[in-house]
Protein backbone atom coordinates (compact mmCIF):
# COMPACT_ATOMS: atom_id res chain seq x y z
CA UNK A 1 0.00 0.00 0.00
CA UNK A 2 1.48 3.29 -1.05
CA UNK A 3 0.24 7.15 -0.40
CA UNK A 4 0.60 9.80 -2.62
CA UNK A 5 2.91 11.88 -0.95
CA UNK A 6 1.63 15.38 -2.76
CA UNK A 7 -1.68 14.92 -2.12
CA UNK A 8 -1.35 14.03 1.65
CA UNK A 9 0.56 16.83 1.99
CA UNK A 10 -2.00 19.30 -0.02
CA UNK A 11 -4.42 18.03 2.92
CA UNK A 12 -2.39 18.71 5.79
CA UNK A 13 -1.45 22.12 4.40
CA UNK A 14 -4.92 22.86 4.82
CA UNK A 15 -6.00 21.51 8.18
CA UNK A 16 -2.54 22.33 10.34
CA UNK A 17 -2.44 24.59 13.06
CA UNK A 18 -0.68 27.61 12.92
CA UNK A 19 2.05 28.83 15.76
CA UNK A 20 1.03 32.15 17.88
CA UNK A 21 1.90 35.45 16.79
CA UNK A 22 4.71 35.41 19.95
CA UNK A 23 6.45 32.35 18.41
CA UNK A 24 6.81 34.23 14.85
CA UNK A 25 7.85 37.62 16.37
CA UNK A 26 10.30 35.10 18.59
CA UNK A 27 12.22 33.35 15.66
CA UNK A 28 12.18 36.72 13.76
CA UNK A 29 13.89 38.65 16.68
CA UNK A 30 16.53 35.90 16.84
CA UNK A 31 17.46 36.26 13.71
CA UNK A 32 17.74 40.30 13.89
CA UNK A 33 21.12 41.32 15.25
CA UNK A 34 19.64 44.51 16.05
CA UNK A 35 17.12 42.83 18.35
CA UNK A 36 17.53 43.28 21.84
CA UNK A 37 16.86 42.07 25.65
CA UNK A 38 13.88 44.80 25.84
CA UNK A 39 13.01 43.82 22.61
CA UNK A 40 12.06 39.90 23.63
CA UNK A 41 10.50 41.11 26.90
CA UNK A 42 7.77 43.21 25.18
CA UNK A 43 7.25 39.99 23.18
CA UNK A 44 6.57 38.01 25.72
CA UNK A 45 4.84 40.04 27.99
CA UNK A 46 1.87 41.03 25.61
CA UNK A 47 0.97 37.26 25.82
CA UNK A 48 0.04 36.85 29.65
CA UNK A 49 -0.55 32.76 29.04
CA UNK A 50 2.96 32.70 27.27
CA UNK A 51 4.56 34.16 30.47
CA UNK A 52 2.62 33.05 32.96
CA UNK A 53 3.72 29.28 31.86
CA UNK A 54 6.87 30.09 31.18
CA UNK A 55 7.90 31.72 34.88
CA UNK A 56 6.03 28.63 35.82
CA UNK A 57 8.10 26.44 34.08
CA UNK A 58 11.92 28.65 34.83
CA UNK A 59 10.54 28.07 38.37
CA UNK A 60 10.14 24.76 38.61
CA UNK A 61 12.76 21.83 39.38
CA UNK A 62 13.37 21.41 35.91
CA UNK A 63 15.84 24.83 36.17
CA UNK A 64 17.09 24.81 39.76
CA UNK A 65 17.43 28.16 39.96
CA UNK A 66 18.55 29.34 43.45
CA UNK A 67 15.78 32.10 43.70
CA UNK A 68 12.44 32.67 42.53
CA UNK A 69 11.92 34.52 39.13
CA UNK A 70 9.25 36.79 39.48
CA UNK A 71 9.27 38.55 35.67
CA UNK A 72 10.37 38.54 32.26
CA UNK A 73 13.80 40.79 32.77
CA UNK A 74 15.12 38.60 35.43
CA UNK A 75 14.49 34.97 33.86
CA UNK A 76 16.42 36.38 31.12
CA UNK A 77 19.29 38.01 33.01
CA UNK A 78 19.55 34.60 34.90
CA UNK A 79 19.07 32.19 31.79
CA UNK A 80 19.71 34.40 28.61
CA UNK A 81 18.24 35.91 25.84
CA UNK A 82 18.56 32.86 23.75
CA UNK A 83 17.09 29.95 26.12
CA UNK A 84 14.32 32.15 27.25
CA UNK A 85 13.33 32.45 23.77
CA UNK A 86 13.60 28.86 22.78
CA UNK A 87 12.01 27.99 26.02
CA UNK A 88 8.64 30.61 24.81
CA UNK A 89 9.51 29.01 21.03
CA UNK A 90 8.85 25.31 22.67
CA UNK A 91 5.72 26.57 24.69
CA UNK A 92 4.35 27.81 21.56
CA UNK A 93 4.33 24.20 19.86
CA UNK A 94 2.70 22.52 23.12
CA UNK A 95 0.33 25.40 22.95
CA UNK A 96 -0.32 24.64 19.34
CA UNK A 97 0.03 20.60 19.45
CA UNK A 98 -2.35 20.51 21.78
CA UNK A 99 -4.88 21.75 19.59
CA UNK A 100 -4.16 18.43 17.10
CA UNK A 101 -7.04 15.87 17.97
CA UNK A 102 -6.16 13.23 20.61
CA UNK A 103 -6.63 9.71 19.52
CA UNK A 104 -5.25 6.63 19.94
CA UNK A 105 -0.96 7.62 20.50
CA UNK A 106 -0.48 8.22 23.92
CA UNK A 107 0.96 11.58 24.45
CA UNK A 108 2.05 11.24 27.72
CA UNK A 109 4.26 8.39 27.17
CA UNK A 110 5.38 10.28 24.05
CA UNK A 111 6.60 13.44 25.34
CA UNK A 112 7.84 11.65 28.52
CA UNK A 113 10.40 9.79 25.20
CA UNK A 114 10.69 13.48 23.91
CA UNK A 115 11.81 15.26 27.28
CA UNK A 116 13.95 12.16 27.82
CA UNK A 117 15.79 12.66 24.73
CA UNK A 118 16.26 16.51 25.23
CA UNK A 119 18.07 16.16 28.65
CA UNK A 120 19.95 13.33 27.91
CA UNK A 121 21.18 14.86 24.57
CA UNK A 122 21.80 18.56 26.45
CA UNK A 123 23.75 15.96 28.75
CA UNK A 124 25.82 14.28 26.15
CA UNK A 125 26.36 17.59 24.49
CA UNK A 126 28.16 18.16 27.47
CA UNK A 127 29.72 15.63 27.91
CA UNK A 128 31.29 16.27 24.68
CA UNK A 129 31.45 20.08 25.26
CA UNK A 130 29.27 20.89 22.36
CA UNK A 131 28.42 24.89 22.89
CA UNK A 132 25.03 25.01 21.77
CA UNK A 133 23.29 23.87 24.76
CA UNK A 134 19.65 25.54 24.30
CA UNK A 135 19.78 24.21 20.38
CA UNK A 136 20.11 20.32 21.43
CA UNK A 137 17.78 20.67 24.16
CA UNK A 138 14.57 21.85 21.86
CA UNK A 139 15.76 19.45 18.98
CA UNK A 140 16.34 16.73 21.08
CA UNK A 141 12.82 17.24 22.08
CA UNK A 142 11.05 18.12 19.67
CA UNK A 143 13.03 15.58 17.20
CA UNK A 144 9.51 13.47 16.92
CA UNK A 145 7.32 16.02 15.92
CA UNK A 146 5.94 14.56 12.67
CA UNK A 147 4.04 11.79 14.52
CA UNK A 148 2.14 13.92 16.58
CA UNK A 149 0.70 15.30 13.12
CA UNK A 150 0.18 12.11 11.83
CA UNK A 151 -1.65 10.75 14.58
CA UNK A 152 -3.55 14.18 14.46
CA UNK A 153 -4.07 14.58 10.57
CA UNK A 154 -3.40 11.14 8.72
CA UNK A 155 -4.63 9.24 11.55
CA UNK A 156 -5.79 5.75 9.69
CA UNK A 157 -2.29 5.69 8.03
CA UNK A 158 -0.67 6.37 11.33
CA UNK A 159 -3.20 3.25 13.39
CA UNK A 160 -1.76 1.09 10.15
CA UNK A 161 1.91 1.63 10.90
CA UNK A 162 1.39 1.65 14.75
CA UNK A 163 -0.35 -1.99 14.25
CA UNK A 164 2.57 -3.20 11.98
CA UNK A 165 5.15 -2.26 13.61
CA UNK A 166 3.47 -4.09 17.11
CA UNK A 167 2.33 -7.29 15.26
CA UNK A 168 6.07 -7.44 13.33
CA UNK A 169 7.83 -5.98 16.06
CA UNK A 170 9.91 -3.47 14.43
CA UNK A 171 10.22 0.18 15.05
CA UNK A 172 7.95 2.61 14.03
CA UNK A 173 10.09 3.76 11.18
CA UNK A 174 10.79 0.81 9.53
CA UNK A 175 6.63 0.22 9.89
CA UNK A 176 6.12 3.21 7.70
CA UNK A 177 8.88 2.22 4.96
CA UNK A 178 6.86 -0.87 4.87
CA UNK A 179 3.90 0.90 4.17
CA UNK A 180 4.32 4.12 2.92
CA UNK A 181 6.28 6.61 0.73
CA UNK A 182 6.77 9.25 3.70
CA UNK A 183 7.76 8.98 7.11
CA UNK A 184 7.39 11.53 10.00
CA UNK A 185 10.63 12.86 10.01
CA UNK A 186 9.41 13.99 6.17
CA UNK A 187 5.97 14.92 8.21
CA UNK A 188 7.78 16.73 10.77
CA UNK A 189 10.81 18.67 8.66
CA UNK A 190 7.83 20.26 6.46
CA UNK A 191 6.07 21.40 9.71
CA UNK A 192 9.46 22.98 11.22
CA UNK A 193 9.83 24.80 8.08
CA UNK A 194 6.56 26.04 7.61
CA UNK A 195 6.49 27.39 11.12
CA UNK A 196 10.35 28.19 11.01
CA UNK A 197 11.63 26.50 13.93
CA UNK A 198 15.49 26.82 14.07
CA UNK A 199 17.51 25.41 11.64
CA UNK A 200 18.78 23.41 14.49
CA UNK A 201 15.84 21.71 14.83
CA UNK A 202 14.53 21.34 11.28
CA UNK A 203 17.90 19.32 10.74
CA UNK A 204 17.43 17.05 14.07
CA UNK A 205 14.09 16.48 12.83
CA UNK A 206 15.25 15.89 9.10
CA UNK A 207 18.36 13.53 9.95
CA UNK A 208 17.35 11.92 13.54
CA UNK A 209 17.53 8.45 11.76
CA UNK A 210 20.09 8.75 9.32
CA UNK A 211 23.90 8.09 9.46
CA UNK A 212 26.11 10.62 8.76
CA UNK A 213 26.46 9.91 5.09
CA UNK A 214 23.04 9.89 4.25
CA UNK A 215 22.39 13.05 5.60
CA UNK A 216 21.98 16.15 2.82
CA UNK A 217 20.04 19.05 1.78
CA UNK A 218 20.25 21.25 4.95
CA UNK A 219 23.84 23.34 6.05
CA UNK A 220 23.85 21.81 9.30
CA UNK A 221 23.05 18.32 7.94
CA UNK A 222 26.61 17.01 8.56
CA UNK A 223 26.43 18.64 12.69
CA UNK A 224 28.07 16.22 14.77
CA UNK A 225 24.88 17.49 17.21
CA UNK A 226 22.89 15.33 15.01
CA UNK A 227 24.71 12.50 16.17
CA UNK A 228 24.28 13.45 19.85
CA UNK A 229 20.15 13.07 19.10
CA UNK A 230 20.27 10.25 17.42
CA UNK A 231 22.31 8.62 20.20
CA UNK A 232 20.11 10.07 22.73
CA UNK A 233 17.27 8.25 20.90
CA UNK A 234 18.80 5.14 21.41
CA UNK A 235 19.36 5.36 24.93
CA UNK A 236 16.39 6.12 25.83
CA UNK A 237 14.47 3.68 23.72
CA UNK A 238 16.95 1.41 25.11
CA UNK A 239 16.02 2.08 28.47
CA UNK A 240 11.85 1.87 28.55
CA UNK A 241 11.57 5.80 29.20
CA UNK A 242 8.40 7.06 27.71
CA UNK A 243 6.70 5.24 24.19
CA UNK A 244 7.76 6.89 20.63
CA UNK A 245 5.86 4.40 18.53
CA UNK A 246 7.87 1.33 17.73
CA UNK A 247 6.34 -2.27 18.88
CA UNK A 248 6.81 -3.31 22.11
CA UNK A 249 8.69 -6.07 20.91
CA UNK A 250 11.48 -4.57 19.41
CA UNK A 251 14.95 -3.90 20.74
CA UNK A 252 16.83 -1.04 19.48
CA UNK A 253 20.43 -1.21 20.54
CA UNK A 254 23.56 1.09 20.55
CA UNK A 255 25.87 0.72 17.53
CA UNK A 256 29.62 1.54 17.41
CA UNK A 257 29.39 4.17 14.33
CA UNK A 258 26.83 5.63 16.59
CA UNK A 259 29.54 7.03 18.61
CA UNK A 260 31.97 7.28 15.73
CA UNK A 261 32.31 11.66 15.57
CA UNK A 262 31.52 12.27 19.38
CA UNK A 263 34.10 12.05 22.17
CA UNK A 264 31.88 10.27 24.36
CA UNK A 265 32.12 6.53 25.33
CA UNK A 266 30.05 3.11 26.34
CA UNK A 267 30.32 4.27 30.09
CA UNK A 268 29.65 7.94 29.51
CA UNK A 269 26.19 6.83 27.97
CA UNK A 270 25.71 4.59 30.91
CA UNK A 271 25.88 7.12 33.65
CA UNK A 272 23.74 10.14 32.03
CA UNK A 273 20.59 6.76 31.51
CA UNK A 274 21.65 6.38 35.57
CA UNK A 275 20.17 9.58 36.25
CA UNK A 276 17.57 10.68 33.72
CA UNK A 277 14.84 8.87 35.88
CA UNK A 278 15.28 11.81 38.25
CA UNK A 279 15.90 14.40 35.52
CA UNK A 280 12.37 13.19 34.24
CA UNK A 281 11.14 13.27 38.18
CA UNK A 282 12.37 17.15 37.85
CA UNK A 283 11.03 17.54 34.55
CA UNK A 284 7.28 17.46 35.46
CA UNK A 285 6.59 21.17 35.02
CA UNK A 286 7.26 20.76 31.62
CA UNK A 287 5.37 17.67 30.70
CA UNK A 288 2.23 18.91 32.29
CA UNK A 289 2.67 21.87 30.12
CA UNK A 290 3.26 19.69 27.16
CA UNK A 291 0.00 17.42 27.89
Amino acid sequence: MKLSKVKKTIEIIQELPTLPLVANKINATLHDPKSSVADLTKIIEKDQSITTKMLKLVNSAHFGLSQKVNNVNQAIALLGYRNISYIVMTLSVFDTLKTVEKLSFDRRKFWIHSIAVAIMSLKLARESDFLLLDDIFTAGLLHDLGKVFMDGFMHEEFETIVKKAENEGISYLEAEHKLFDIDHTMVGEWMARTWRLPLHVIAAIKHHHQENDQRKGLSLSQDPFIDIIRLADTGVKIHGFGQSGDGSAFKPAFEKKLYKRLPVTQEDVDRVLDDLEEDLRKSEALLNLAL
